[in-house]
């Protein structure tokens, strides 16, 4: 029985293949061609516009910020920690601050929501519901940054950036107009309540510390008038025993001798009160009893009254009412930031190279397919499969 070698028709020849492509390489590139063309001409008809859209937040300048200089020495208080003086301000307008304010005012995105509702930047109607828009809106939002400002080898950016993505240059410029406005009228209303809110602090501080003095004030007193009441108790009785004594006179024997220019009295301070006799120890009852003005021998209260009239007469948050009264913030055109909207850079998002690369791809892998079931139809057509 001979044998006969078997073949097999649905074995690939990869030589053939290749060959067969470098043949139709004329037709792979027309139909490449073919497709670069047609992009070419969609991006003519129907370009694309979609942009990234760069707006600098600066901080107000020196001499701006020089109004703000007369307000903010106005509130400083000075703290005695120990032996070192602490300076330290209740209430202050710094460049940082400001700018601060207004970017989280950004951040919070309310206001880029409203804005972006209220110019339309999307199309209800190309929606189904109103929470698809809103969530729409929400996510275009979420997607908007402000880059902060940094200094590195390879990239410095000076000031923050407001930065996002799309595809109308007025409408974007008309939102940015708003959101401008309104973040410098929320940043406004936010530093005078701060301010009310500290006012209505230090006040009632004050408020508090009269009340406070006034309680040390009537206890000193009380406390003078019970030492008083002691006081004639004490001496009473000594005067009694001095006269049944009939001690009329001071016996207590007293040396005096000078030391380094001081007097010092040696008194037998074990001595009973009565020895120095009722004449003496009577004129002190009569005196202390006749006393019409008993804050000259209160302890302390001189001392009390001079902190109650230093309080009563501060007038530092008159004085930072006033100066904040004068400073931009009671103005019409007051500004946190220096945000000027017709410096935006609009830097076109193009992605025609990248659509092109895939024409190219694409357009390749279709002509070999093209060359490659061309060539098996020819073939076909040439070696006919007899049945």
């Amino acid at each position: 029985m001979s044998k006969v070698p078997l073949t097999y028709d649905d074995e690939i020849d990869l030589l053939s293949l290749i060959q067969t492509i470098w043949d139709g390489k004329w037709k792979i590139a027309s139909i490449i061609a073919v497709c670069l063309l047609s992009v070419f001409g969609f991006n003519i008809v129907k370009p694309n516009t979609s942009f990234i859209a760069s707006t600098e937040i600066k901080p107000i300048t020196s001499s701006e910020f020089d109004q703000y200089s007369l307000f903010n020495d106005s509130l400083k208080i000075i703290e005695k920690i120990e032996t070192d003086n602490k300076t330290f301000n209740i209430f202050e307008i710094s460049q940082n601050f400001l700018i601060n304010l207004y970017i989280e005012q950004i951040e919070e995105g309310s206001l880029l929501e409203a804005a972006t509702d209220k110019f339309n930047l999307f199309n209800k109607d190309d929606f189904d519901s109103e929470n698809d828009y809103k969530e729409a809106v929400e996510k275009f939002v979420s997607e908007i940054e402000v880059l902060k400002p940094i200094k590195e080898k390879n990239k410095i950016r000076l000031h923050h950036v407001l930065r996002a993505e799309y595809d109308n240059k007025d409408k974007w410029k008309q939102l940015l107009t708003f959101v401008n406005n309104e973040a410098n009228r929320k940043v406004k209303a936010t530093i005078i309540n701060r301010f009310a809110t500290i006012v209505s602090i230090q006040n009632q501080k004050k408020n508090f510390a009269l009340k406070d003095m006034d309680i040390k004030i009537d206890n000193v007193k009380k406390d003078y008038d019970r030492h008083t009441k002691d006081r004639l108790a004490f001496l009473t009785e000594q005067a009694a025993i001095a006269k049944k004594l009939d001690i009329e006179k001071n016996t207590i024997a007293s040396q005096r001798f000078s030391t380094q220019n001081t007097f010092v009295t040696n008194v037998q301070t074990d001595a009973p009160f009565y020895l120095r006799g009722y004449l003496a120890i009577e004129e002190e009852i009569k005196q202390m009893t006749s006393r019409n003005d008993k804050n000259a021998f209160t302890d302390d209260l001189y001392k009390l009254e001079q902190q109650k009239r230093d309080l009563e007469q501060d007038e530092t948050v008159k004085r930072a009412i006033e100066l904040f009264n004068k400073t931009p913030l009671n103005q019409s055109n007051f500004q946190a930031t220096i945000v000027k909207v017709a410096t935006t850079d609009f830097e076109e998002n193009n992605k025609s190279q990248l659509y092109y690369i895939l024409t190219i791809v694409l357009g390749s892998i279709g002509g070999v397919v093209y060359v490659l079931i061309a060539n098996a139809f020819k073939n076909r057509r040439i070696n006919p499969v007899s049945s």
